[in-house]
């Protein structure tokens, strides 16, 4: 796991990747499609380019959100030191965000969703992910963006008995 640091220069770079992404999609789109086979083409340029950064730059925005929030609203008068898997690239005993007090150990581990429907793989994953949380140290949060994927995983938590607190943001 990577420390996060000073937020808000995080915050920068996730923005700097942005215009970056931003900058390909303009381009992508000064293309002109003459036939299908190079309007096709056109698009598969353009998902090679942006579409795993369009995933992991808001998965790690929220991530971001997510540490602010907590610190704000629940750690403020506990001195946390936040690291994080940005690139979802966390083993099975790693959360997305973790804090650590002063003696070393976690204080909260935090898995994060950017997923606004929990259909298919998602709804599966969310079980996994679920349980994955449930299993490491800490106060536990599962932190996701819409009242859909809440009211799911208040759900599952509700069958499965885990102690997770679910926050929408």
């Amino acid at each position: 796991m990577k420390e996060i640091g000073d937020i808000g220069l995080a915050e920068t770079a996730l923005l700097n990747e942005l215009k970056q992404i931003f900058h390909h999609i303009r381009l992508a789109g000064k293309a002109e499609p003459t036939n299908l086979e190079v309007g096709l083409e056109i698009l598969k340029k353009l998902r090679q380019l942006v579409y795993e950064d369009m995933n992991q730059l808001q998965h790690e925005a929220l991530i971001l959100k997510a540490a602010k929030l907590l610190q704000d609203e629940f750690y403020s008068a506990v001195a946390v030191n936040w690291v994080w898997n940005p690139r979802q690239t966390g083993s099975k005993d790693e959360p997305d965000l973790r804090g650590v007090g002063k003696d070393g150990r976690a204080v909260v581990s935090a898995e994060v969703t950017s997923s606004e429907s929990p259909r298919g793989t998602i709804d599966k994953r969310m079980s996994a992910t679920l349980t994955k949380l449930s299993a490491m140290p800490g106060d536990k949060y599962y932190v996701v963006t819409t009242e859909e994927m809440e009211r799911r995983a208040k759900s599952k938590l509700q069958s499965l008995g885990y102690e997770i607190t679910i926050l929408r943001i």
